[in-house]
């Protein structure tokens, strides 16, 4: 397993891509041992719409699926939109993509994923 921190000996958050149907990965921001933090594309069950978020797991060790799981797939918790502003100045979010970050969770929700934020992933976030 290649992980950005070596120290995590748990799921590789770059290839957390569950649930397919409602998340795409545009960036892992944070990784440490034990959780990490991404800036993805969440499908609201709602109305439908493709969403800018963030998103937070727990990587799990020696090779775990970590936490949350659905269905034996790690997935990613996306956090509520009221707590962006909580961890947009913080160390989670790398100062080289903390513009882009906030850029992204500004764009309305689009029955388009493309639509929000970058077409692709971030390479090397």
């Amino acid at each position: 397993m290649s992980h950005a921190c070596p120290e995590n000996t748990g799921a590789d958050p770059r290839t957390v891509i569950a649930p397919q149907r409602s998340w795409q990965l545009i960036a892992v921001l944070y990784e440490n041992k034990h959780w990490s933090m991404a800036l993805g594309r969440w499908r609201n069950d709602d109305d439908g719409l493709w969403k800018p978020a963030l998103a937070q797991r727990w990587n799990g060790w020696d090779g775990s699926k970590g936490n949350p799981v659905s269905r034996g797939y790690s997935t990613w918790f996306v956090l509520p939109e009221e707590t962006h502003d909580l961890y947009l100045q913080t160390r989670f979010i790398p100062d080289n993509l903390r513009d882009l970050v906030i850029e992204t969770l500004n764009r309305p929700g689009s029955e388009n994923p493309q639509d929000v934020g970058p077409g692709s992933r971030i390479v090397g976030a």
